[in-house]
């Protein structure tokens, strides 16, 4: 058997990285270079996309990642169904990507990541605006079966439950616009609740955690000391920023007592003014959202 053409692959690998989420740690991938590509989309490759592009048969996802997207024993390149396949995913992940960007009100120019819950939650707003993954070939499909079974016995490390708990967005920022990152942290349990919620009211509720107050003080030990602090702890080497952040703005439960955790919160260490002009749509944006993705 022969590895698909490296030029195919490479293609179709750029597109992968954007939708595969890294593991239980060192969420964020690197950003090469000014922190786009010519393109202005954000690219890093994933360990399978590495294995395609480098022509291998073992493109394995890193340990205790999402396999969904993980396509293992690639059968020939002169295979059409495979050639066809491919081209259709690449035409999806770019379609998807644009499709994030533009339900999240996010510039061309600005890089987005999905981890976590939300990554489905986006597929299917997406399918209902005609945007639908297209269907493995039973070749491949039959091929991926079989790579799995192989490797049922090779134990993975599975995520922490802080990264079990929780969805993340990150928005990669232009170098000219200051470079850095912008986080959205949601509660997965919350999704459904969020879900029913005006998103004209989440973005007009939404508390400043920076102000040093009594309230704000507590808030933001509640979140450390919850789910979402738990994430933090996990992806702790890698990246110490999350614990640390200039900006953070966050929606509570209005039932909730205080000192409890929020539902989501939007923050970065790098980009307190753009926290600061855009938390309320990138709120609403996200509510928005959750509502298209519902049954």
């Amino acid at each position: 058997m022969t590895a698909i053409d490296a030029t195919k692959a490479q293609h179709f690998a750029s597109s992968l990285s954007q939708w595969t989420r890294t593991g239980p740690t060192k969420l964020q991938p690197s950003i090469p270079g000014n922190g786009s590509s010519p393109g202005g989309d954000q690219v890093t490759l994933s360990a399978q996309a590495k294995g395609l592009m480098a022509g291998g048969l073992e493109a394995n996802p890193a340990k205790g990642s999402p396999t969904e997207f993980a396509i293992t024993g690639i059968p020939p390149a002169s295979s059409d169904p495979t050639d066809d396949y491919f081209a259709k995913m690449q035409k999806y992940f770019e379609d998807l990507n644009n499709f994030t960007k533009k339900t999240l009100g996010l510039g061309d120019r600005v890089g987005v990541g999905l981890t976590g819950d939300i990554i489905n939650i986006m597929k299917k707003a997406a399918a209902k605006a005609g945007i639908v993954e297209p269907e493995m070939p039973a070749s491949i499909k039959a091929m991926k079966e079989e790579r799995e079974a192989r490797s049922a016995s090779e134990p993975e490390k599975e995520p922490g439950p802080g990264m079990k708990g929780t969805s993340l967005i990150t928005l990669y920022m232009p170098e000219d616009q200051g470079g850095g990152q912008v986080e959205l942290w949601l509660d997965n349990k919350a999704l459904d609740k969020l879900t029913d919620l005006s998103a004209q009211n989440v973005k007009s509720s939404l508390v400043d955690l920076m102000k040093g107050d009594g309230k704000a003080t507590a808030a933001n030990a509640a979140i450390d000391n919850g789910i979402f602090g738990k994430a933090f702890a996990e992806n702790a080497a890698w990246h110490p920023e999350f614990r640390t952040p200039k900006a953070r703005m966050a929606y509570f439960d209005p039932s909730a007592e205080p000192g409890e955790s929020p539902l989501f919160m939007i923050q970065s260490k790098n980009q307190a003014g753009y926290v600061s002009q855009h938390a309320g749509d990138l709120a609403a944006n996200l509510i928005n959202l959750l509502k298209a993705a519902k049954d």
